[in-house]
């Protein structure tokens, strides 16, 4: 199963079980030079900074995520160089959130339901923030990383979003859980709903019109967003 992160793996070599990193024993850590990039920029890897549910900061290479979703796997210093760093694993409902490569997601938490996956963020409000978790779809082929060659994302980025399926988020403003977008049927009538504050765009949605459907719901939530600040709410 292909993780639902924007990953920068530079070789297979380095994913390892995260039973395998839970076993290892701590490693001495230094906070001034952990993240320096080696001066061969062939070498150089992405540093992450994650949010834990304990409120601290890590600065971090992230490495993989856990298959089953439940967490990821991330070293303190640059996992390329020599002696290699042992892994570390943190688990969904330990971490808040995460940046990477200027890209913001949290694990996705809804009523009843342990934290799994990473979202990206794609819209941060002010009414609504939008999450997506995307796959690619059947037939897209999926970039594998190679031993010696230069970094490339091989998962969701909010790029080339034709090429993969779409599952939406909605939080509102101090809500501590996410809200699924349901597809098919359920989905005018839910958003319908959601947005009821916005009489013309519900109806738009109720009718199924132009530009008011699933895939539509970034650029909904964008200019129900817009149309908040220009209201002055």
């Amino acid at each position: 199963m292909l993780s639902r992160l924007t990953l920068y793996l530079a070789t297979a070599s380095l994913l390892s079980l995260a039973s395998q990193a839970r076993a290892q024993a701590a490693e001495a850590r230094n906070l001034a030079t952990d993240t320096l990039q080696p001066a061969n920029a062939k070498y150089h890897f992405p540093v992450s900074r994650l949010g834990t549910a304990g409120g601290k900061q890590l600065y971090v290479f992230i490495t993989s995520v856990s298959e089953r979703g439940n967490g990821l796997e991330f070293t303190w210093r640059n996992p390329l160089v020599l002696p290699r760093p042992k892994p570390v694993f943190i688990t969904s409902e330990q971490l808040q959130w995460v940046e990477l490569s200027g890209k913001y997601y949290e694990p996705v938490r809804l009523p009843g339901e342990s934290a799994h996956g990473l979202a990206l963020r794609l819209l941060a409000g002010p009414r609504v923030e939008v999450f997506d978790v995307a796959t690619p779809k059947k037939g897209v082929p999926i970039p594998l990383p190679v031993p010696g060659a230069v970094l490339v994302p091989v998962v969701w980025t909010g790029a080339f979003g034709d090429k993969y399926n779409h599952a939406w988020y909605l939080r509102r403003p101090g809500a501590k859980t996410m809200t699924a977008v349901p597809e098919g049927k359920k989905f005018a009538p839910f958003l319908a709903d959601y947005l009821a504050d916005s009489p013309e765009v519900a109806a738009a949605i109720r009718a199924g019109a132009e530009g008011h459907r699933y895939a539509n719901v970034p650029q909904l939530l964008d200019a129900y967003n817009h149309s908040a600040q220009e209201a002055g709410h």
